[in-house]
């Protein structure tokens, strides 16, 4: 059963105080539907309703910028803040002078359940899982779930490697979703600190899983290439519509076995052994051997995946 965890009502109402009075009058009567808010210089407030879009006839003044700026508190160095104890995310963007033009911010939600079709594979299996798919399919609130799962078993071996606190919220006490997983932040810039942090959860803490947000750089996937050679569990989200985006990823190719995308072939086996193709919010294709599913693309073809998750009725497809 797919749930919003308890406490979400509070952590709705935090949000809310951080909003124009008429920004909160537009948007709150939502709830847990409401998914985004987009506050754009001169421009109707636009926010977004189970992926449906819509906008307020009042368009966004400086004042409502610096209203948001002011209850925030101020942002980091990638332009993000968050709300203590929740796992909103609050987003600027500024001009070429500097001056705050937009600000976005994504509701967040910690969904319970919505990785249970992953369960066999996360508690009977024993490798590494890379999860794959586009912006805005939910691939953050699977991994929070996923977190959950595999924190029943392995307790306080699963340690989450937070970039921009999008896992375990913002505040110095991680969102009481993960526990007892324990949780360590990424500092700002995280293309050049991520890495060095999996590094230390390694070293220091000998974790049985190590959980990271949106690998990518050369250092952090370095690191999960490191961590999956010493025996220890990863479980990482990479940014692709499909795997075969992934192949294409130069980033990425130390943690597919270095494949020659010329000669198709791999020099060496991939540091994950599963890959979750990330197709929708609720709906999922699973290669349960990734070096078998990585050979088939690299030959010119299209590998079987098992759906999993909420498909409509119809022919397989892997979307």
């Amino acid at each position: 059963m797919v749930r919003v965890r308890e406490g979400f009502e509070q952590e709705f109402a935090a949000l809310m105080q951080k909003l124009p009075p008429w920004v909160r009058q537009e948007v709150e009567g939502y709830g847990p539907q409401l998914e985004e808010i987009a506050m754009d210089l001169g421009a109707r407030l636009a926010y977004t309703v189970d992926g449906e879009a819509r906008y307020s006839e009042r368009e966004v003044s400086k004042e409502d910028l610096q209203f948001v700026l002011h209850r925030v508190g101020g942002f980091k160095e990638n332009n993000r803040a968050g709300i203590e104890g929740t796992l909103h995310r609050v987003s600027r963007i500024q001009s070429a002078l500097g001056e705050m033009t937009g600000i976005t911010i994504r509701v967040g939600k910690f969904v319970e359940g919505v990785a249970e079709p992953l369960r066999p594979y996360l508690l009977d299996g024993q490798g590494s899982i890379l999860l794959v798919g586009p912006p805005r399919t939910g691939k953050t609130t699977l991994l929070r779930d996923v977190v959950r799962i595999l924190a029943e078993r392995w307790g306080s071996r699963v340690l989450v490697v937070d970039t921009s606190n999008e896992i375990g919220g913002d505040g110095l006490i991680p969102h009481p979703g993960i526990r007892p997983a324990r949780r360590m932040q990424v500092p700002d810039p995280p293309a050049k600190t991520q890495g060095r942090i999996i590094y230390q959860a390694i070293a220091n803490h000998s974790p049985e899983i190590v959980v990271v947000d949106e690998i990518g750089y050369n250092e952090d996937v370095y690191e999960c290439l490191t961590a999956s050679r010493r025996g220890v569990r990863v479980v990482a989200t990479a940014h692709g519509e499909k795997l075969l985006d992934v192949l294409e990823n130069p980033a990425l190719h130390p943690v597919l076995g270095d494949p020659d995308l010329k000669a198709r072939e791999r020099r060496s086996r991939p540091s994950f052994q599963m890959a979750l193709q990330v197709v929708g919010k609720g709906r999922f294709v699973l290669y349960p051997d990734l070096a078998k599913a990585l050979d088939e693309l690299l030959e010119g073809n299209e590998p079987e995946g098992i759906r999993l998750g909420n498909w409509p009725p119809g022919p397989a497809s892997q979307g």
